[in-house]
């Protein structure tokens, strides 16, 4: 149940980045830049649950160390993230 709840969670953030995006982009470049950004996505989904697969057997902890350094990275990028003026 609660990964059921955190899917759903995960999903409400990927429609308010969608809808950020519509409001900042430009019309002629919502299309391919939403195309590109779903494709580097599954390959992501593809190639970092591979990976710490691997990971995971060098050792236990060196994914949720890699995890938390990309929330890390994550956090520290968005504060460059432009918003629209009001």
């Amino acid at each position: 149940a609660l990964l059921y709840i955190l899917d759903h969670i995960f999903f409400n953030f990927a429609i308010a980045i969608r809808t950020y995006f519509q409001k900042i982009g430009e019309p002629q470049d919502i299309a391919p830049s939403m195309a590109f950004g779903f494709t580097v996505n599954h390959i992501a989904a593809v190639f970092i649950p591979a990976l710490g697969g691997l990971l995971w057997i060098l050792n236990y902890k060196i994914p949720f160390i890699f995890g938390a350094g990309l929330s890390i990275v994550s956090l520290s990028l968005i504060q460059f993230m432009r918003t629209p003026e009001a």
